[in-house]
């Protein structure tokens, strides 16, 4: 299974806990308003659900990382809420320059005797000027999109 459809599965999976979690939450307040100890577990069992995702997410954001980012399965109020929060493509390429320089700063002493690691921190500049070149368009294309998106909101509030 590609990553993509292990972090929709994920997400899926997700939405299905936290509405068992949710029902039985509000079942236990129902039916059981005074047993402190019996709200107390099930309050930790959606607690441990959440720190569940949330440790699957991170796991799989190892091997996918601008699914994690950037979600597809995410509806268009949830992906604008994403963008307006400053979630852009170039933050996933801004991302990588800061991993390249910090794994190359944890390893400069070894990088400058020859050893090799095979992590970001030994890119050859090709690459990284294809990464800078990337970079660049990216951001003419969100600057695009964000002009699109303001003449909208000026159109609306007009």
């Amino acid at each position: 299974m590609a990553n993509h459809q292990q972090f929709q599965a994920c997400y899926k999976n997700w939405m299905t806990q936290q509405k068992l979690d949710h029902d039985e939450l509000l079942q236990g307040l129902t039916n059981f308003p005074t047993d402190l100890d019996y709200l107390k577990l099930i309050t930790r069992n959606a607690i441990n659900h959440i720190e569940n995702h949330h440790t699957a997410r991170a796991q799989l954001a190892k091997h996918d990382g601008p699914s994690f980012l950037a979600p597809t399965w995410g509806t268009t109020f949830e992906n604008s809420s994403l963008w307006i929060g400053g979630s852009r493509p170039s933050l996933i390429i801004r991302l990588v320059y800061v991993v390249c320089g910090s794994q190359l700063n944890a390893h400069l002493a070894e990088f400058l005797e020859g050893v090799r690691r095979g992590n970001l921190g030994e890119i050859s500049s090709s690459q990284l000027k294809n990464i800078d070149s990337l970079h660049g368009r990216t951001i003419k294309e969100e600057d695009k999109l964000t002009s699109v998106l303001a003449s909208v909101q000026a159109y609306n509030t007009a």
